[in-house]
């Protein structure tokens, strides 16, 4: 085309060819013709973009969805249409443009003109439309629309509910499918003046009860207001039916049974969510903290049992964090119930900074932890909650500051009937909350706002749990903060004081035992378990204290083994391909096995509330659940096995 002819196009145009690798793959695209509407477009202080590499030129335009078009239409030879809006030009944004690429000998040719008004009123009537279908379909009352054949040309979401029918089954129907006759015309039931203003072209409203039917056949009493409108172009008379049941008591008693089942099912999917994740995450968590008690009964320097215990208290950190996950039902409804034991909360909180000591000097922030001599050194307390509310705002304090410092100064002061009020600040100097959004942040599943989340990530349900778990112990969190400048987060707890400090109670990870082989040297167990990781793990524990170990995959490859030798206890998982826990014990407890009355201990990742005592009642000798904790286990297997309570205490304390 003529350059000049091709200037006045009163349109974008521009011919785009594909630059290739050696490879042939489409690495660039390059203006290689384009008209004066084109140029300006891109570049409006002049010039022309003929020659000119398009990604270079803005390496934006690579995702772009011109650039993905015009390759697509390269590559497959076929031509697209479609609309957008045009953003390069300052005078050209918040134009919508409909674009059309075919393919050219060289590349593709890009054809675009300015569609703003008619993509305006279409997305105007469009709206208009929606608007009103929404509110029909979302009405109170059911809606039905006839013409004057009685033939149902709409139905809204509240008729289908109340009469059971789903839309395309009413659509097209006589009317007499919702009121129980044959023909249903409400046009003729109001009487010969009502018809004579209908043929007249007069407008009709008229209010009267009626019985509608539902699918299985059941009279439902409703009052049915009916008018009249013009229809489309040719101006057709149709008929609009509200209908209203009004058996108030029985439409309210549905719509509550409705909702229960929406409930339990919820719950049920929540259950079932949360079990599964327990699952999930504690198996490979057990082969982390196992392989963690396995390193340390090596010969281990003293920076290398430092570096050993830092993975068991991350994975008890872990743990914890998991188990509140599993608990959310209870602190939701009120009812998580608290531990508390006598301990030191100097010797507690000192692990736990050490804890997070790494993370902030990995971010070259500084960490300082300040306990006041008014604190007691004996005091009872939960120390699992205690722990996660610190860590929880020791975490996030670290996450959200990037120089500066975090500090941990804790306090006491006396409260009623021999207690003490703790009082534990964290400061910090990040980012800061606005003050507006301060309270917002103790909301379940909220964080300052969205791009807090995307840049820092976080389920926005540690805080809320905090709050909550402070509160039952007592106290509260508050927090002062001021945009760009940094927080102070207060927890407070109610501790009493203790005369003795008792063993740690924290149902944690422990360091393995380091003790000489005892009477359960030369017993024989069999490990069944599909996770390899998961048999080394218990095969490592129990070999260290004299225990034989044979080893199956399934429940199929266990009772093969078991028909041929015998064990004095067996670790059985339950969640296996095959032949699973649960069956391969039933099977083992019928057969005429010599092992059919070899006791059996549950080795499993379920470890919900109840799961214990779930498999008890099937008939198991014991229950451990994973990630395995040495002590624990051992503290089963000797009472499995009848070991001498003095045995069982100085294999516990020996260390």
């Amino acid at each position: 085309m003529d350059a000049r002819l091709f200037d006045l196009l009163p349109v974008v145009v521009c011919e785009i060819a594909p630059v290739r690798d050696a490879n042939g793959t489409i690495t660039d695209l390059e203006w290689i013709d384009a008209n004066r509407l084109m140029n300006e477009s891109i570049l409006p202080a002049g010039g022309s973009v003929v020659g000119m590499r398009v990604f270079e030129f803005d390496p934006a335009y690579r995702q772009s969805e011109m650039a993905k078009n015009v390759i697509k239409v390269i590559e497959t030879g076929e031509p697209i249409t479609y609309m957008t809006g045009l953003g390069r030009a300052a005078k050209m944004l918040g134009k919508v443009m409909k674009t059309v690429i075919t393919p050219t000998e060289f590349g593709a040719l890009a054809c675009s003109h300015e569609v703003t008004e008619l993509a305006e009123e279409r997305d105007t009537a469009l709206k208009r439309f929606q608007l009103a279908r929404a509110a029909c379909d979302h009405a109170i009352h059911g809606i039905v629309i006839t013409d004057r054949e009685s033939t149902i040309h709409y139905v809204n979401r509240a008729i289908c509910e109340l009469i059971g029918y789903s839309e395309a089954e009413l659509l097209g129907k006589d009317v007499g499918i919702v009121f129980g006759v044959k023909t249903f015309q409400p046009h003729k039931a109001l009487g010969r003046q009502v018809v004579s203003d209908i043929e007249s072209g007069k407008f009709i409203r008229h209010i009267s009860d009626a019985e509608a039917y539902t699918r299985e056949g059941e009279k439902i009493r409703v009052q049915a207001s009916t008018s009249s409108a013009h229809w489309g172009e040719d101006g057709a008379m149709v008929f609009i039916t509200y209908i209203r049941d009004v058996r108030e008591e029985r439409r309210k008693a549905h719509e509550l049974r409705d909702a229960l089942n929406r409930a339990e099912q919820a719950t049920r999917l929540k259950s079932e969510f949360l079990a599964n994740m327990s699952h999930e995450i504690r198996t490979p968590l057990n082969g982390v903290l196992g392989m963690a008690q396995v390193l340390a009964h090596g010969k281990l320097t003293e920076t290398q049992a430092e570096q050993v215990g830092v993975i068991l208290d991350s994975g008890n950190t872990l743990m914890v964090l998991l188990n509140d996950i599993l608990d959310l039902s209870k602190i939701e409804a009120g009812r998580m119930d608290l531990s508390p034991v006598p301990g030191d909360l100097r010797h507690k909180l000192s692990g736990l900074f050490k804890l997070h000591e790494a993370a902030a000097q990995e971010k070259g922030i500084g960490i300082r932890l300040f306990v006041d001599p008014s604190v007691p050194s004996r005091l009872v307390f939960d120390p699992v909650r205690v722990r996660q509310c610190v860590g929880n705002l020791l975490s996030n304090a670290i996450k959200f500051t990037s120089q500066g410092e975090v500090m941990l100064v804790v306090t006491s002061e006396p409260a009623e009937n021999d207690a003490y009020r703790v009082i534990m600040h964290v400061s910090d100097t990040g980012i800061g909350i606005a003050a507006d959004k301060v309270d917002r942040i103790f909301e379940t599943f909220a964080q300052e706002d969205g791009s807090t989340t995307r840049k820092f990530g976080g389920t926005g349900l540690g805080l809320s749990i905090t709050r909550r778990l402070a509160r039952m112990m007592g106290g509260d969190i508050t927090a002062v903060s001021e945009a760009g400048r940094g927080s102070i987060f207060t927890l407070t707890f109610l501790a009493h004081t203790s005369a003795a400090i008792a063993g740690d109670t924290t149902n944690m990870i422990h360091m393995p035992i380091r003790t000489a082989r005892t009477g359960l040297t030369g017993c024989r167990a069999l490990v069944v378990d599909d996770n390899g990781i998961n048999r080394r793990v218990a095969r490592s524990f129990l070999e260290y204290y004299g225990i034989i170990i044979r080893e199956a995959r399934d429940g199929n490859e266990a009772l093969e083994i078991m028909s041929r030798e015998t064990f004095d206890f067996v670790l059985m998982d339950i969640h296996m391909p095959g032949l699973d826990g649960d069956e391969a014990f039933k099977r083992l407890r019928t057969s005429g096995s010599l092992n059919r009355l070899v006791p059996v201990i549950a080795l499993t990742a379920d470890s919900m509330q109840g799961d214990r005592e779930k498999y008890l009642a099937k008939g198991f000798d014991g229950y451990v659940s994973k990630p395995i904790d040495e002590r624990t286990m051992l503290t089963v297997i000797s009472q499995v096995l009848s070991v001498p309570p003095e045995e069982t205490e100085a294999l516990l304390a020996a260390g």
